[in-house]
């Protein structure tokens, strides 16, 4: 697979994996207050779109997993690209870095 459709691929997955987490981020916000508060909460059990809290949990914890692990892969092959930009960026004493040019290989 070449490193344009790896990181293609790459960034479809964080891509879907934010999606996923966001929604059910907002599906929290929805359903509301879900604590348990001694029997007298009436939202504990509540479900949304035939999913109860748990599942919602679940799916929102797994999602983030996914998105974090995937910027860290993301992070990890673009790791030479960063440093060289990172370097040029910062103030340096010899031209020598900054004469460096840092090679984008797609």
């Amino acid at each position: 697979m070449s490193k344009t459709k790896l990181n293609y691929l790459l960034d479809a997955v964080i891509g879907l994996a934010f999606l996923l987490s966001a929604a059910t981020g907002v599906a929290f916000l929805l359903m509301g207050d879900g604590g348990y508060q001694g029997g007298r909460n009436p939202g504990f059990a509540t479900s949304l779109l035939g999913l109860s809290r748990g599942t919602w949990s679940d799916l929102h914890t797994w999602a983030s997993l996914v998105m974090v692990a995937g910027v860290m892969v993301h992070l990890a092959l673009h790791w030479k690209w960063i440093v060289c930009v990172t370097k040029k960026m910062m103030p340096s004493r010899s031209r020598r870095i900054e004469e460096q040019v840092c090679e984008v290989i797609a």
